[in-house]
């Protein structure tokens, strides 16, 4: 018995609905830690930036708001919205034939997984190395060792951001392999109807020889 077999339906429900509410969780770790670092600069981003004391010069805002936005539509709304129908399936008011949970549905819901897992990578990557290139060389790590504010909500936020990076893989990964068992992905469709072909013709003729 593969590990594929061990994931029946019951189980991989209920396993997405564990990693989508620890998603929707750390979402408002980067949502509240990013925001918090910006309202230290009235508004300005202090990651990339060249910090002196509590000023800060060449902020670019959009460094922080990428991360921030990608939290927004897809660790939160998105995530909530699947989470709704999860729910809804689990207690039997929604039926598993459902438009929600048809063919089409679910690679779309795949692949904005992997859309998911592609962006969050590229916001923990801007958050993380944002904050090395804040407090890079020893005058700029003077003024962020006294700056305990700001370094705190950045590590929380890359903590938030880095942990939902291996939670939307851990997703995708499982999903892809769900649906390839499933025989739902169009392109390796034919591969899977092929082997059940061969396999059952294999049968046959093992019956037919006893």
């Amino acid at each position: 018995m593969s590990v594929l077999d061990l994931l029946t339906q019951t189980l991989l429900l209920r396993l997405r609905l564990v990693v989508y509410s620890i998603l929707i969780l750390l979402s408002f770790f980067i949502i509240v830690s990013v925001h918090f670092m910006k309202d230290l600069y009235e508004l300005k981003c202090p990651l990339y930036s060249d910090i002196s004391g509590r000023i800060l010069k060449d902020g670019k805002v959009s460094h922080c708001n990428y991360p921030m936005m990608v939290a927004v539509f897809l660790q939160l709304i998105y995530l909530v919205f699947r989470m709704a129908i999860l729910l809804l399936l689990q207690m039997g008011k929604f039926q598993s034939d459902m438009f929600f949970f048809s063919n089409i549905l679910e690679l779309v819901y795949e692949v904005v997984d992997c859309i998911g897992f592609f962006l969050t990578f590229i916001g923990a990557c801007i958050i993380s190395a944002g904050t090395n290139s804040a407090c890079d060389g020893k005058i700029k790590k003077q003024y962020c060792d006294h700056q305990a504010d700001w370094i705190t909500a950045s590590e929380v936020a890359q903590a938030g951001a880095w942990i939902s990076t291996f939670a939307w893989l851990f997703i995708a990964v499982v999903g892809f392999l769900t649906l390839k068992r499933a025989g739902r992905i169009p392109c390796l469709r034919g591969g899977a109807a092929s082997a059940s072909g061969e396999a059952r013709q294999t049968e046959t003729a093992d019956n037919d020889k006893l």
